[in-house]
């Protein structure tokens, strides 16, 4: 019984697997150069897939149009530099202006915030709680002092990665430069990868395999749109608000909260703490109507925009999703948070059709005693 346990066998196959692959990590130096070009890969096979999923669907309505596949590629491509050469002139002035701005005064925005931040609490202190004063109350710490030492830390890590953003930049050059070829032959042999898969995989599994990859390539594709399309209306409307508000560097601020907002759940409020600190030192009475344009931006999303684009929620549960970007964050830092959801999606999708299979298969063999 032990040997025509199927599911048994391959999990046993799997764990050997993974034994040997905690073997290799414990051989100094023998899995650097493969991790090395992988972290090279990983990047650009990444990003080119998650604009394959964003223009797919531009490419496949100029197919119905009886444009040919790579003349509605270049025609992409054509509009990508023109979106380009318009960012660079109109809007990539404005957005170095304030980044430069930003990195200039952050010591002496951290210095304002750091004061603003006193006054606030000696004006709380200076209040009565049932006839005792709050400054009387000893709670065993300098709450001052404590949150100036957090301040600190936390400009010098600011100001390390500004002073390595160089070397990142041209890091980031190097490995986009590779995107556009990626990208091509992806959109160009669009459905010639999964006939290839479809090839592979034994007769009898190509069913399941089939129905897998629907699912997969479905979600991934609502996921990956939807989120890219939601982002960007509200980071309008948001942009629309602290124009009209006043809020410092609010070009900076809003593409820091698009790209958060890529992040479901928790993504909103990542992106609204650095507005909110911005604001909270230009003037702490900004803070609320900061607060106000984004709480209707996200108002706009969830009752009107979402359910146009997405018709029902994502099929995770909020508590996973925090524990799904806590723990990614803290093994690959932001750029895992980024792609764990995704990549959850994914796994979910697979481990499900599995289970289906061996149901299946087991109902039959019953069947058939």
């Amino acid at each position: 019984m032990f040997k025509s346990d199927r599911f048994l066998r391959i999990a046993l196959h799997i764990i050997a697997v993974l034994i040997v692959l905690f073997l290799l990590t414990k051989i100094p130096g023998i899995l650097a150069p493969l991790k090395a070009a992988c972290s090279l890969v990983f990047f650009p096979v990444v990003l080119s897939l998650f604009l394959y999923y964003l223009f797919r669907p531009t490419i496949r309505k100029l197919d119905q149009w009886k444009i040919k596949r790579p003349w509605s590629i270049l025609l992409l491509y054509a509009a990508a530099v023109g979106v380009f050469v318009s960012f660079a002139i109109w809007v990539w002035p404005i957005l170095r202006s304030q980044f430069l701005n930003f990195s200039d005064n952050l010591p002496q925005l951290a210095q304002n915030f750091s004061d603003q931040l006193q006054l606030l609490l000696f004006q709380l202190q200076e209040q009565e709680i049932w006839g005792t004063r709050i400054n009387d109350i000893d709670v065993g710490i300098d709450i001052p002092q404590q949150l100036s030492g957090y301040l600190e830390n936390f400009i010098n890590s600011v100001t390390t990665s500004l002073s390595n953003a160089l070397s990142v930049a041209a890091w980031i050059f190097l490995v986009v430069s590779t995107v556009p070829m990626i990208l091509y032959f992806m959109l160009k042999d669009d459905r010639k990868g999964y006939a290839f898969l479809l090839k592979i995989v034994p007769v009898k599994y190509r069913p399941n395999f089939r129905h897998a990859a629907r699912d997969i390539d479905t979600a991934l594709s609502s996921f990956i749109v939807g989120r890219v399309f939601l982002a960007t209306c509200v980071g309008v409307f948001d942009l629309i608000g602290f124009l009209i508000v006043g809020v410092p560097y609010p070009l900076l601020l809003i593409l820091l909260i698009i790209l958060t907002d890529m992040i479901p759940y928790i993504g909103v409020y990542l992106g609204a703490l650095p507005a909110l600190i911005v604001g909270f030192i230009d003037a702490p009475s900004s803070v609320i109507w900061i607060v106000v344009v984004i709480a209707a931006g996200q108002m706009l999303r969830n009752n009107l925009l979402s359910p146009i684009i997405y018709g029902s929620a994502l099929d995770i549960h909020p508590l996973t999703t925090v524990f799904l970007l806590l723990s990614s964050g803290a093994i690959g830092g932001f750029v895992a948070i980024l792609i764990i959801i995704p990549l959850y999606m994914v796994v979910k999708i697979v481990v499900v059709h599995l289970y289906r299979y061996y149901r299946s298969s087991k109902v039959k063999q019953v069947d058939l005693t």
